[in-house]
């Protein structure tokens, strides 16, 4: 199944958290022309995470690629001290899925799949070319069930057979078969939370009501002399006051 994703690999400080984006192939640039910004690899990991010690959430959607090299980002991310929530957003499949198990969290997003599936190669020659072939994919295969193993507790058997059977799970089954911890479900958040938790809006609207309060004032001095909409001046006031707000 030919899979074509836009590469996409980012960085950006939200919050007190760091987010990387890896959407792309995971390997090394083949061609001549290949931009080198447009695979996930581990030296491409480290130039976008620099000395960072913040808590790092990697959205990751990737049809794989490089088996060894998504084997050395795994082991590079395992290797580092800060939190490491990997987010699925569509796609983990094959070498992608190997670096979706580093994290100490892993979240599937709604609609997103995970897929694994045993080592392939192209090789050519003699019985004996074909024998060191087959040898050396069935030595990537048992590092791959090592790795799938430690993350989901299942037996070697389970995950040959999954290897085997180039098996896809759904987000929820990924979460069944601990390959996942969890399902991460659209939320909304609510006008207390957005006034709360958004600092910066909140300071425009204080501005915005000080300068509806100044408005009303200059009003209310422009007509206080108009004895029916003096009598009147609250409601009046609470009228402008909302007109000026829409």
């Amino acid at each position: 199944m030919a899979k074509v994703i836009k590469p996409n690999i980012t960085n950006e400080v939200v919050g007190d958290k760091l987010i990387i984006t890896l959407s792309g192939t995971v390997g090394e640039p083949y061609w001549y022309d290949d931009d080198p910004n447009d695979f996930i690899n581990e030296k491409q990991f480290k130039s976008l995470i620099g000395d960072s010690e913040q808590d790092i959430i990697i959205k990751l959607n990737s049809p794989g690629g490089d088996v060894f090299e998504g084997i050395a980002l795994y082991n590079y991310i395992k290797s580092l001290s800060n939190h490491i929530t990997i987010e699925v957003t569509s796609l983990a499949a094959s070498a992608a899925s190997i670096i979706a198990m580093a994290g100490d969290e892993v979240v599937m997003c709604t609609g997103s799949q995970m897929m694994i599936h045993e080592a392939s190669t192209f090789t050519f020659g003699n019985k004996s070319d074909i024998k060191k072939t087959l040898n050396a994919l069935e030595a990537v295969d048992g590092s791959l069930v090592d790795i799938y193993a430690d993350r989901t507790g299942q037996s070697a058997d389970v995950i040959n057979d999954w290897l085997a059977g180039e098996k896809w799970f759904k987000a929820d089954e990924a979460v069944e078969n601990g390959l996942a911890d969890s399902v991460k479900e659209k939320t909304e958040t609510t006008t207390k939370e957005f006034y709360v938790n958004n600092e910066l809006v909140a300071r425009e609207i204080n501005v915005i009501d000080l300068e509806a309060d100044a408005i009303v004032a200059k009003v209310l001095e422009k007509i206080e002399n108009n004895k029916v909409i003096a009598t009147n001046k609250t409601a009046f006031e609470k009228y402008i006051k909302k007109g000026v707000n829409k």
